[in-house]
This record gives C-alpha cells, structure tokens and sequence, in this order.
C-alpha cells in the first residue's frame, strides 16, 4: 500500500484535506444540459450489475450510466488506485467493507457526508453504518450484508443422523459422528488460510480487531475471544475432522456429495445454485452455531458504491447509488442476475426475499434465516486501513497451520505486530 504521512488518523478534517489533495479539484456536480442527462461511470464485479445500469436507464432521464466490468474484487483496488492516480477512475465505485478505510487513507474514495451521510445514517443498521462512517465522514453507501451462516445438505444430514447445530460443541460432536461414520466424508472444511473467515468467527465471538480513540488506532487482534473462536477451528483442524484441501478439490467433494455443509456469507446461496445446480432442493440454511448457543453472527463480506477522488459529479452518483441499494426496482434488476444479495436497507430487502426463487433451498425463506442472522450482528467492527497487511500475515502464517507446526492462535500476535508496523510505518498514530 501507498505510503500516508499524517500525524493522526482518520479526522475529519485531514480525511477531507487528503481527498482534495489527490483529487485536485472539489466535489462540485455537473448539472444536466438541455441536450440530455447527466453522464456518469460505475466499474463493478458484483453480480447483476449491468442489469442493474439497464434498468435505472430505462427507468429515468436524469442520468445515464455508462457500466464498465470488473474482473474480479482483486482486480479492483489496484485498478482504482492507478485510475485515480491517472484522473480516469469512473464516478462510481464498488468497495468492499473491508477495504473502505483503506481507500479512504490512499485518496481513492471522495468523502461524500453531505450528498449521502443522511441516507446513510436513516437507511442502514447500524451494524453496518460503521463500516463506511469514521472519522466523523462517509465514505460508502452499503449495499448488502454477508452475514455468516450454514449451508447445509438436508438429506445427508438426515443420513447420518446430525441435527442442525446450535452451538460449535455440538457442531464439534457432529464433525465427529460425520467422520466415524464414513471416512470420506466430513461435515465441513476448514477456515486455514481465510482470513476474512478468522476474523468473521471473532466478531461473532465479540471480538473487535480495531477500533478509534480520538485520532488513534487501538488494534486487539490477538485477544482472548479470538483466540477462544479459532480454538474451535483448530481443536477440529487438529483431530482431522475438516477437510483442509484446496477449493478445487473441496468443489468436488461437495459435488460427490462428501462435504455436508459450507459455513459462508448470505451471497453464497448464488455460488451453490451456480456450481451444483443438480443438487436444487437439497440445501437448506442455517444460522451460524455459536460459543454459548445464543443468536450470534457476523460480517463475511459485503460492499458498498463510493464516489472516486476524482468524480465530478458526486450528487449524480449518489442518485444512482441509493437506487440501486434502497429501491424495489434496483433490487430486482440484481436478483434478475442470479445474485442472492442481501440488502442492508429493509425496503429493498424486501424486495430481494419476494423476487427469489426459492426452489434450490427447498422452498426455505433464506433472507429470513439472513434477517435474524443481520440483527445478532455485534455492533461496533471497524476495519483498518492495515486490514490487507493482517490479512496477509495470516495467510503466510497459516502454511505452518497446514504443516502442522503451528495453531490458527498462535497467527495472531504476529498477525498483530505486523499491524502496528505497518500503521506507525504510515504516520497513523497508534494505541
């Protein structure tokens, strides 16, 4: 990442100092001419995007959308970093939870409180909120929420004799039964290696990696209830009751019909529906087993449509931006393209649960397991803008996890000092 030299992180001043700085001009909006609508840009990977532009343009004549594809999520942020640097970053952009602050710090998202922080502030959770509000600014409009759950395979669980699990004792104990029973087959795989996953299994737990004190970051990576959720994972891990191959050998696992369910984020429903089609009716969802079995989830992706540094026509893209996440219409136009989004805003959330075909999961109302699952949700995460610096030196901590040298815990006071460096290397001042 771009070096930040800042004495304190995040104000909102210095935040706003920053943008204008790499963008080189204000947050003036081009008005609409008498020759037509007003000309925006929008780059995403998400799915159902380009139906989404379709049917906003079909619907009115305030603005046009010109859609430009993305390949992939990591594709993105380089991709942006080097449009804005080039002044040909489009208007509008699609930015995951995660990486919100990160882009923010590097001059990539444009603080957009006054055209959305209203629409943010009364349209979304506040579970949510805090992913693209800090530093007293917004930066995103969310779109949806990856709220962690089970997927899981009605039939084979009755097969062998599981109940859905509600607490990860009795996630354990199934993972075992699975295992004894047949050989070649476990109940599900292993989180080594995710770190997003790691770091979803600690926010339910309660867990906060970081969080700000005025204008400084405090980072409690390696804390007792992360260490007691990846306890979980690792006791499991330990006793070879996970698979712990990699993706292609675990797709053909699940097509086999060797691996009984998938803990995942609500966008997953579309992947399964994708890739085993075959297997429609047999799935079913879950929330996700928790420490004490009470209701208890959390983040495992999501995203939100900034404004880039860059725009000139930020009131333009804010229009675009709250149709396509608060509206009915822009709900469906997604749905139309095989997502199974999960919207924050209730409105359009309704609107996504009444348009989706529930045949795949047996008829089962998977934006009410979702809905349950967005409300036991601990307020309060915030990601940092050193989140890709503990992500990667989790994921090169985890080949002694697979190795068997290491434990999922004893990643995380790495995990944590690699973090502070990186923070204090930048300028962010530090608790």
């Amino acid at each position: 990442m771009r070096s930040i030299r800042r004495s304190t992180f995040l104000s909102a001043a210095a935040g706003m100092i920053a943008v204008a700085v790499l963008s080189g001009c204000g947050g003036g909006t081009a008005a609409s001419t008498p020759e037509g609508p007003v000309e925006i840009t929008f780059s995403s990977w998400l799915k159902g995007s380009k139906n989404v532009v379709d049917a906003y343009n079909a619907a009115q004549s305030e603005v046009h959308v010109t859609f430009s594809e993305v390949a992939t999520s990591a594709d993105n942020y380089p991709q942006l970093t080097n449009q804005v640097k080039a002044k040909t970053a489009p208007d509008v952009i699609t930015v995951e939870y995660p990486r919100v602050s990160e882009m923010a710090t590097q001059g990539v998202l444009k603080d957009i409180s006054k055209e959305a922080g209203e629409l943010v502030s009364t349209q979304f959770a506040p579970s949510i909120t805090s992913l693209v509000n800090f530093g007293g600014a917004t930066w995103g409009v969310p779109l949806d929420a990856g709220v962690l759950q089970m997927y899981y395979r009605a039939d084979l669980f009755e097969k062998y004799g599981i109940e859905v699990p509600k607490t990860w004792a009795e996630y354990s104990a199934a993972a075992a039964k699975v295992a004894a029973a047949d050989p070649k087959v476990r109940l599900a795989s292993s989180p080594v290696g995710d770190p997003a996953m790691y770091a979803a299994l600690a926010w339910q737990n309660g867990a906060k990696w970081g969080s700000l004190d005025g204008d400084s970051w405090n980072v409690d990576i390696d804390s007792d209830a992360t260490k007691a959720a990846l306890k979980v994972q690792q006791d499991l891990v330990s006793a070879k009751l996970l698979w712990t191959e990699d993706a292609p050998v675990l797709a053909q696992k699940q097509a086999d019909g060797q691996l009984l369910s998938v803990i995942s984020g609500s966008w997953y429903g579309a992947s399964l529906n994708t890739a085993f089609a075959d297997q429609s009716g047999k799935w079913r969802v879950a929330q996700l087993p928790s420490i004490t079995g009470e209701p208890s989830a959390a983040m495992y992706g999501g995203s939100s449509f900034g404004i880039s540094s860059t725009s000139e026509k930020a009131e333009a893209g804010i229009k675009f931006i709250k149709w396509m996440t608060t509206t009915p219409e822009g709900i469906k136009a997604r749905i139309s393209g095989k997502s199974t989004v999960f919207p924050v805003n209730e409105t359009a959330r309704t609107a996504a649960a009444a348009a989706f075909d529930t045949a795949y999961f047996g008829g089962q109302d998977i934006y009410e397991v979702a809905g349950k699952g967005l409300a036991s949700i601990p307020e309060g995460w915030v990601w940092g803008p050193a989140t890709i610096t503990t992500f990667t030196t989790l994921v090169d901590e985890a080949t002694k996890v697979k190795a068997g040298t290491s434990t999922l815990q004893d990643g995380l006071p790495v995990a944590q000092k690699a973090t502070l460096a990186d923070l204090k290397n930048r300028g962010i001042s530090v608790k």
